[in-house]
C-alpha cells in the first residue's frame, strides 16, 4: 500500500490540530474537565461513606449532644466542642450545622457528618475559582484536579469534626475579600454579605480562625483606608455580619461572666513552651509547613508531630529536604511574581495569600511545639498555589513546544495520591472485616460501632445500668460512641476497671484478633459478636 504525503495532507492535519488546540483550549471543555473532576472528587468521599465513617470519641460526644438537641431533650448549645487540649469551646456554628443535618436527613452520626462533607465537595469548585483569580484556566484546572484527590483532603472529609470544613470557609472568605477590593468587580455588597458570612463561620471552626480572620480583615481595610481607597462601608457590613452569627457566644459570655473568653487565654498560654528558644520554634514551625505542604501534595505523611530526628530514615529526610525547597523555593517565586505583577487584581490576590500565611505563621510560630498536620486544613490551598508558582516558573523556561511536560510533577503527585487513598480503603476494607494484625486501635468505623451497639443491646435483658470493661484503649476510642446507640434504648453503660473489681454480669471488649483464645479460656460458655476489629462479650449462664 503506497501513502504519500503530499502538502495538502500537511495543511489538513495541521489544520486538524489547530482544531483539537482550540477544543482543548475553550470553556466547553474546561467546564466539562471541572465537572468530571467533581464527579471524582464526590465518589472518593462518599464510597463507603456510612460503614467506613471515622466515629471516635469526639464525634460520640458530639453525637449524644446533636441526638438530645434533635429529640427535644436538650435545649440549644450557645457554645460549641472544646478547643484540643483547652477548656476553651468554640462557637456553636458546627452544632447547629449537624442539628440542621439531623433534622433534615435523620438523627445518625453519619447524616451528622453531611455538614462537612458537602462543604468538602463545595470547596472543589470553588477552588478552581480562587485559583483562576491569577493562574490561567489550564493551570487551574489541574491544581483543582490534584485537590480533588488529595489523600489529605479526602481523608479529612468523611467524619464529623470541627476543623473540617475549614478549608471552604476559609477559601470563601479570602475570595470574597479579593471581590469587594476588585476593581473587576461590582458586586461588592453581594460579597461583602458572603464575607461576613464566611469570617462569622469560620471563627467558630478553629481556634486559629478567631485569631486569622479578624486580623486579616483589619489589616486589609486599615490599608485600603491608609490608601485613601473608600471600602469601608464593606468592612462594616463584613463586621456586623459576623458579630451576629455570634450572637450565642456572646448571650454565653454575659451569662458566665466571659468566662469562656478567660479560658481562651488560659489556653493560649498553656500551648506555648517556654523551655524552647526562639529559634527551636522557628525550626519547628517551618518543619510544620514543609510537612503539611508534602502531606497535602503527595499524601505522604512525613510525620504528624512536625519532628525529623536521628532515627528518621533517608528517604525520609530526602522528601523532608524537598519539601523544604519547595517550600521556600515557591515562596520565593511567588514574591517575585507579586512584585513583577502589573494587573492590580492578581497583585491583590497574591498580596491577600502572603499576608494571610504571613499571619498564619507568625501565630504558630509560639505555638510551634504544640501544632500537628491537622492545624493545617484552613492553609490547604497554598501548596497548591505555591505548586502553581513552580509550574508556571517552569513553563516559562521550557520551550513553547514541550511546555507541557512541566504538568508532569503534577501528574506524579495525582498518582501518589491514589496510592493512598487505596492503600487507605483497603485498610478499611480490612478494618472491616477484622484483618488487623495488630493491636493499636486509632480509629472507629461507624460500622463497628453500631455492631458492638446492638450486641449490647439485644443483650441487656431487663437491665437499666449494664458495665462494660476490656481493652482501656478500644473502651477510650469507643465508649462515647457506643453511648450514643445504648442511650436510646435507655440504657446507661458504666465503665469499670477488671484489674481492679468484679462485675457480674459484665460485657467485654477486646480485639477480635483474641476471639480463639478467650473462647478457649473462658470458664464459661460466652455469647459474642466480632464486629470488624471489635470482639464483644458476655457470659451466657450469668443471664
Amino acid at each position: 500500500m503506497n501513502f504519500k504525503f503530499s502538502q495538502e495532507n500537511y495543511v489538513q492535519m495541521k489544520a486538524t490540530v489547530e482544531k483539537i488546540k482550540s477544543f482543548l483550549g475553550s470553556k466547553k471543555i474546561l467546564w466539562l474537565i471541572l465537572g468530571i473532576i467533581i464527579a471524582v472528587g464526590i465518589f472518593l468521599r462518599t464510597y463507603h461513606f456510612h460503614d467506613w465513617l471515622r466515629f471516635n470519641m469526639d464525634q460520640g460526644r458530639d453525637a449524644v449532644l446533636i441526638s438530645n438537641v434533635v429529640d427535644g431533650s436538650t435545649p440549644i448549645p450557645l457554645i460549641g466542642p472544646k478547643a484540643g487540649g483547652t477548656e476553651f469551646k468554640l462557637g456553636p456554628m458546627p452544632y447547629y450545622f449537624q442539628i440542621i443535618s439531623a433534622k433534615l436527613f435523620g438523627n445518625f452520626p453519619d447524616k451528622m457528618a453531611y455538614p462537612d462533607l458537602i462543604s468538602s465537595i463545595l470547596c472543589i469548585p470553588l477552588l478552581f475559582f480562587f485559583l483562576q483569580k491569577y493562574f490561567t484556566g489550564s493551570l487551574s484546572i489541574a491544581l483543582t484536579g490534584l485537590f480533588s484527590l488529595s489523600f489529605y483532603a479526602v481523608l479529612y472529609s468523611r467524619f464529623a469534626w470541627n476543623p473540617n470544613s475549614t478549608p471552604f470557609w476559609t477559601i470563601l472568605g479570602l475570595y470574597g475579600i479579593h471581590n469587594i477590593i476588585s476593581q473587576k468587580n461590582p458586586h461588592k455588597i453581594f460579597w461583602a454579605t458572603i464575607t461576613g458570612i464566611a469570617i462569622g463561620v469560620g471563627v467558630q471552626l478553629h481556634t486559629t480562625l478567631l485569631l486569622f480572620f479578624p486580623i486579616i480583615t483589619i489589616l486589609i481595610f486599615g490599608f485600603l483606608l491608609y490608601q485613601k481607597i473608600n471600602l469601608l462601608k464593606y468592612f462594616f457590613i463584613i463586621l456586623v455580619i459576623s458579630l451576629f452569627l455570634n450572637i450565642p457566644q456572646f448571650i454565653n459570655e454575659y451569662k458566665t461572666n466571659g468566662q469562656n473568653i478567660q479560658r481562651f487565654f488560659t489556653g493560649v498560654q498553656m500551648k506555648q513552651d517556654p523551655t524552647k528558644t526562639f529559634i527551636d520554634k522557628t525550626l519547628r514551625n517551618t518543619s510544620c509547613w514543609a510537612g503539611s505542604n508534602v502531606v497535602i501534595l503527595s499524601g505522604y505523611e512525613l510525620f504528624n508531630s512536625c519532628q525529623i530526628n536521628s532515627e528518621t530514615d533517608f528517604f525520609d529526610i530526602t522528601i523532608f529536604a524537598l519539601g523544604v525547597i519547595f517550600l521556600f523555593g515557591g515562596t520565593y517565586l511567588g514574591i517575585r511574581y507579586l512584585k513583577q505583577e502589573q494587573d492590580l487584581d492578581k497583585k491583590y490576590f497574591l498580596a491577600i495569600i502572603f499576608l494571610y500565611i504571613g499571619i498564619a505563621y507568625l501565630t504558630y510560630l509560639p505555638l510551634a511545639y504544640s501544632i500537628d498536620m491537622r492545624f493545617f486544613l484552613m492553609f490547604i490551598f497554598f501548596p497548591l498555589i505555591l505548586l502553581g508558582f513552580w509550574t508556571k516558573f517552569l513553563m516559562e523556561k521550557i520551550p513553547k513546544n514541550i511546555a507541557h511536560l512541566s504538568l508532569i510533577p503534577i501528574i506524579l503527585l495525582v498518582a501518589s495520591n491514589l496510592f493512598f487513598i487505596k492503600n487507605s480503603f483497603a485498610d478499611f476494607a480490612d478494618f472491616e472485616e477484622g484483618r488487623e494484625s495488630k493491636n493499636v486501635l486509632s480509629n472507629v468505623m461507624l460500622k463497628e460501632i453500631e455492631c458492638v451497639s446492638n450486641f449490647i443491646i439485644e443483650n441487656s435483658s431487663a437491665e437499666k445500668e449494664l458495665y462494660i470493661s476490656g481493652n482501656k484503649q478500644y473502651l477510650r476510642k469507643s465508649i462515647n460512641s457506643i453511648n450514643f446507640f445504648v442511650s436510646r434504648s435507655n440504657l446507661k453503660l458504666i465503665v469499670f476497671d477488671e484489674s481492679k473489681e468484679t462485675k457480674e454480669d459484665a460485657f467485654y471488649l477486646r480485639s477480635s484478633n483474641k476471639r480463639k483464645q478467650i473462647l478457649k479460656e473462658s470458664n464459661t460458655p460466652i455469647r459474642y459478636d466480632t464486629c470488624g476489629r471489635m470482639l464483644i462479650y458476655r457470659s451466657i449462664q450469668q443471664q
